[in-house]
C-alpha cells in the first residue's frame, strides 16, 4: 500500500508517523520522512522563502517516492503542489516549475492508495525549521482545499490527539491489514492443479518434497487451499515444528495462482490467527511481502538451487 499524511506545517505529521513507527502492526512499511529538513541542510532556503531550486528537489523527491512499494510518507505530491502554487503567487519561483509541480501531482496523485489529511486544528510549533506564520499557514490550508476539490482529491481526515488520529487511521486501514479467507485442508490430489504451468510445476514439486520426508503420512503436516475471486492458493505447513512447542506451523511451501490480488496476505492473516507463532524460510524476492505482514527476520541463511533463504518468524 502507498500512504501519505498531507495538511499545511504544524499540523502534527512528523509527531503522527513517529507514533505510528512504534505499531507492530505497521512494521512492514517504509516510513518516509519528511523531506523539508534534509532540504533545508542542503543550504537551500525553504518555507515562505523557498525557490525554483527547494520546489525542483521537493516535487522530484515525491515522484521518485511513488515507485515504492508499500509506505507511509509524511507529506505527497499535493504538499508539493500547494507549497509550489503559494510561492509561484509571491512571485518565487518560475511558471515552469508550477507546471512540473502540477504535472507531477496529477500523475502521482491517484497513484497512492490513502491520503490522510490533518486540519490546522493544532497552535503552531516554532522549532527553528517550519514556518510559525499563522497567516502563511492560513494561506496554504486555503490552497489544500482548493486544489483537492480542483483535482478531485479524496481525503480522509484524521483529527484529535495522536492516539485519536493514529486511531481513526488503523481503522481505515483494518479491513486491508487483517483481512483474512478461509483455509480448507487438502484431502485430493486434484486440488493441488493450476491453471499456469509454473504453478502447476511449483505444486509438483512441493508435493514431491513432502513426500520425500514422508510428511504425507503425519497429522501434523497439512496442505492448506483458500480459493478468492478466482484464485487460489496453497500453504504446506507443518505444526509443532522445532524446539518451540505450542500453537505453532512451519509455513514450507506457500503459493498463488495469482500474485497481486491480496490472496497471500489473507492466507497469512488466517494462519496468524490459527497459530501463536509462524516460522518460514523465504527467498529474497519474498521477504518485502512477509516483512509487510510483521514476519521478523535473523541473521540465519541457508542456500537452496543457488538462491539464499533467510530465517524468519511470526508471534
Amino acid at each position: 500500500m502507498k500512504i501519505a499524511i498531507t495538511g499545511a506545517q504544524s499540523t502534527g505529521k512528523s509527531t503522527l508517523l513517529r507514533y505510528l513507527k512504534q505499531d507492530d502492526d505497521l512494521k512492514g512499511f517504509e516510513f518516509i520522512d519528511e523531506l523539508t529538513r534534509k532540504i533545508a541542510a542542503k543550504g537551500i532556503n525553504i518555507n515562505e522563502e523557498g525557490s525554483n531550486m527547494s520546489q525542483i528537489f521537493t516535487v522530484t523527491i515525491h515522484a521518485e517516492n511513488i515507485v515504492k512499494d508499500h509506505f507511509i510518507s509524511d507529506r505527497c505530491a499535493l504538499d508539493g503542489l500547494v507549497y509550489t502554487k503559494w510561492l509561484f503567487d509571491q512571485g518565487k519561483v518560475d511558471k515552469w516549475i508550477l507546471d512540473y509541480a502540477v504535472g507531477v501531482a496529477k500523475e502521482v496523485i491517484p497513484r497512492y492508495d490513502y491520503i490522510f489529511y490533518l486540519p490546522a486544528e493544532i497552535p503552531i510549533e516554532d522549532d527553528g525549521v517550519r514556518s510559525a506564520d499563522v497567516k502563511f499557514r492560513d494561506e496554504i490550508v486555503a490552497l489544500f482545499e482548493m486544489y483537492t476539490k480542483e483535482l478531485d482529491i479524496k481525503l480522509i481526515e484524521l483529527t484529535g490527539a495522536v492516539k485519536d488520529r493514529a486511531k481513526q487511521f488503523k481503522r481505515v486501514l483494518e479491513p486491508k491489514l487483517y483481512s483474512t479467507v478461509d483455509l480448507k485442508e487438502v484431502i485430493s490430489l486434484s486440488e493441488l492443479s493450476a491453471i499456469g504451468n509454473d504453478t502447476d510445476k511449483y505444486l509438483t514439486d512441493a508435493y514431491n518434497y513432502w513426500v520425500e520426508n514422508g510428511y504425507n503420512k503425519l497429522d501434523r503436516a497439512k496442505i492448506y487451499l483458500s480459493n478468492s475471486g478466482g484464485n487460489a492458493g496453497w500453504a504446506f505447513v507443518r505444526e509443532d515444528c522445532g524446539d518451540w512447542k505450542g500453537d505453532n506451523v512451519h509455513l514450507s511451501r506457500f503459493t498463488v495462482e495469482f500474485k497481486g490480488d491480496g490472496l497471500g496476505a489473507k492466507m497469512f492473516n488466517s494462519l496468524k490467527k490459527k497459530y501463536k507463532k509462524i516460522t518460514l524460510w523465504s527467498n529474497p524476492e519474498a521477504v518485502k511481502f512477509y516483512e509487510r505482514l510483521g514476519v521478523r527476520f535473523t541473521d540465519e541463511t541457508t542456500e537452496v538451487d543457488g538462491s539464499i533463504y533467510t530465517y524468519g518468524y511470526y508471534e
